[in-house]
């Protein structure tokens, strides 16, 4: 009964018609009532669009709270078809969302969370979710597409060695443009639509800091050749370059800050490919909690330190596979040091969610190197 009320005026549009947003507080968050429930339910139907207030033409919608242990979130769904057989405005309908949350969280006390700066990877959806766990594969192609595009990019000088190295890997390309090169996607050969055409996803939608003009803007400054003393001993030269950046950290602008702390995330998705095999899961993990720490919401200036960095980068990518625990550990207490400190500029400026994924970042090399010298620096105890 339900369900053909909502979908009364629902026409054959296409498969997706449904709305659907989930509404979580946090479990520290003190217990909502109904009232306060529904209160926020109008709000973000209100903000997202589909029921503006005092609509009475609006899309129709309903908000299911769960009982017991799960009472402290709600389903909001509404079919997008207006009464007045209209198009409801739902453009740009998640900066608007997270607008209203946090009016609501400051309007009912609850723990308040971070604005919306548009720098945040778009996870893998419940679809994409769903379909690799039936299909038994380890991880959704998107995520894997996103690690494949940071590597291929950490390991690249120029714009066709990054496509160059991303084919090698047997990641399927298609690039948008001819003269020139104006975008680019990415699919795997397992994944793809009933039609048997491959699934693609386009960089930018793969992170921020992979769309073209930005993994372009890492080749600034990239010498043609290898660095002869980073490609001899590549662990030493990232210590050295990080050690520098840290003495110079104090010195830098914010353009500046933002150009080195990007160029990290280079350094840290080369961690778990030149690592001891022990240590590569905790980096791996390390390296994706750095990519959304290496997107400050500030536009980066290139410097040389920079550009540096991304060198010290690429030789690691390019290191053999042997390397000791004791030849990585500088390099390691290093990055340890400047994630502190980056993550204090993000704290000072309440960049919430790049501050919370520096500090996990940190945290987790802090716990292979600890054992080194822990009286000397223990910012994660």
């Amino acid at each position: 009964m339900l369900a053909r009320r909502l979908d009364r005026f629902v026409r054959p549009r296409g498969r997706h018609h449904v709305w659907h947003c989930a509404v979580r507080v946090a479990p520290t968050d003190h217990p909502l009532d109904d009232a306060q429930w529904a209160h926020i339910a109008r709000r973000l139907a209100d903000a997202a669009g589909v029921a503006p207030a005092g609509d009475a033409r609006a899309c129709r919608w309903v908000a299911v709270r769960h009982d017991g242990v799960e009472s402290h979130h709600i389903h909001l769904l509404a079919t997008l078809a207006r009464q007045d057989d209209a198009t409801p405005d739902i453009h740009n309908d998640a900066l608007r969302l997270r607008t209203a949350c946090r009016e609501l969280e400051d309007e009912l006390g609850l723990r308040p969370t971070s604005a919306s700066d548009r720098t945040s990877a778009p996870a893998p959806s419940r679809g994409e979710t769903e379909k690799a766990r039936r299909q038994g594969w380890e991880r959704p192609t998107r995520a894997v597409l996103e690690e494949e595009a940071r590597r291929a990019a950490a390991a690249a000088r120029t714009e066709a060695g990054f496509f160059t190295a991303l084919t090698g890997r047997g990641v399927l390309l298609r690039r948008r443009g001819a003269d020139p090169v104006v975008g680019y996607a990415l699919a795997l050969d397992r994944d793809r639509l009933d039609s048997g055409e491959p699934v693609w996803f386009s960089g930018g939608s793969l992170a921020p800091d992979l769309s073209l003009p930005r993994v372009r803007a890492r080749f600034a400054g990239a010498p043609v050749l290898p660095d002869p003393a980073a490609a001899a001993a590549p662990w030493p030269a990232l210590a050295t370059v990080v050690e520098e950046v840290a003495r110079d950290w104090p010195y830098l602008d914010g353009g500046q800050r933002a150009a080195v702390a990007a160029a990290l995330s280079d350094a840290f998705t080369a961690l778990p490919l030149a690592a001891p095999e022990p240590w590569r899961p905790p980096l791996a993990s390390a390296a994706r909690q750095w990519s959304h720490a290496g997107r400050p919401p500030v536009a980066a200036v290139p410097t040389v330190l920079a550009a540096q960095v991304r060198e010290a980068a690429r030789a690691l990518c390019a290191a053999p596979r042997t390397t000791p625990a004791a030849g990585c550990r500088r390099a390691l207490t290093a990055l340890v040091r400047t994630a502190d400190q980056i993550r204090s500029w993000y704290t000072s400026h309440a960049w919430g969610p790049q501050e919370r994924a520096a500090h996990a970042a940190g945290a987790l090399l802090w716990e292979l190197v600890e054992d080194n010298d822990p009286a000397t620096y223990t910012p994660y105890r």
